[in-house]
């Protein structure tokens, strides 16, 4: 299951969409979610997300049962970027627990403006993250540290 904030041209959304194809291509069942998607028919998202369900990749609906249902089940749950920890309390709820230990956490974002306790108060208890250089690791391990008072 990859869940990303937005599905749009932007970095972490391409990077992760190329590693659903990727996904894909060695014979992974791979679930989208879109946490924000924007009112009304937008012609960029409706273009990306034909061409993942064209690559093989379900995409369904960030909120309802369902969402709920497949992160439960999946075996491994990527959050792409600090804005889509957003989605575990707002979706899952109760069920945050029993899902944080499948989530690989992809963060790719420095600045200090992500780092929202909202977005990223799980951090420390998800069994894994993956951070885009060795500075931008430096940064989230100080302010996990300093911020959520854990250290990684």
């Amino acid at each position: 299951m990859l869940v990303s904030h937005e599905l749009s041209l932007s970095g972490g959304p391409l990077l992760l969409m190329e590693l659903a194809f990727l996904l894909r291509q060695v014979g992974c069942q791979v679930v989208w979610i879109t946490n924000q998607r924007p009112e009304g028919t937008n012609d960029v998202s409706y273009s990306l997300e034909h061409k993942m369900l064209n690559h093989g990749v379900q995409v369904l609906p960030a909120r309802g049962q369902e969402a709920i249902e497949t992160a439960l089940k999946a075996d491994l749950v990527i959050l792409n970027t600090a804005v889509a920890g957003k989605w575990l309390d707002a979706v899952l709820k109760d069920n945050v627990p029993q899902v944080l230990p499948k989530i690989l956490w992809w963060i790719h974002e420095m600045r200090g403006h992500y780092f929202k306790l909202e977005y990223v108060k799980h951090l420390p208890l998800v069994a894994g993250a993956m951070i885009d250089s060795h500075i931008t690791v430096e940064y989230w391990k100080t302010r996990t540290h300093d911020r959520l008072k854990y250290v990684q």
